[in-house]
């Protein structure tokens, strides 16, 4: 009997560990659909402009707060202070993307 709770133990440990491991903030889905626009947006010198970049970080931002429950949204974005702590983490991630942009 014993043997079996822990086999069931360790199975909901795993199972835990993965969903924690796999899931993305809102901050970090954002960053990386802006990521991939980016990646879209390049000129032939490997360049994105100022604007490009504030359309592809608003943009990701809306389809990524779209495809969420309105609940979490509302909860997400109700305190203005919050919505600045997460853009600046957002623009902290895009940050390491632009970097890699810019040196290819």
């Amino acid at each position: 009997m014993k043997l079996r709770i822990f086999k069931y133990g360790m199975f909901l440990y795993a199972l835990l560990t993965f969903s924690i491991t796999s899931a993305q903030t809102i901050e970090q889905e954002i960053a990386k659909k802006s990521c991939e626009c980016f990646q879209t947006k390049l000129s032939a010198e490997g360049q994105i402009s100022n604007s490009q970049r504030q359309k592809c970080i608003s943009g990701s931002a809306d389809e990524v707060l779209k495809s969420k429950d309105p609940q979490e949204v509302k909860r997400l974005t109700k305190n203005m202070e919050e919505v600045t702590e997460k853009l600046k983490i957002i623009y902290k991630l895009v940050e390491k993307c632009l970097q890699k942009t810019d040196s290819k």
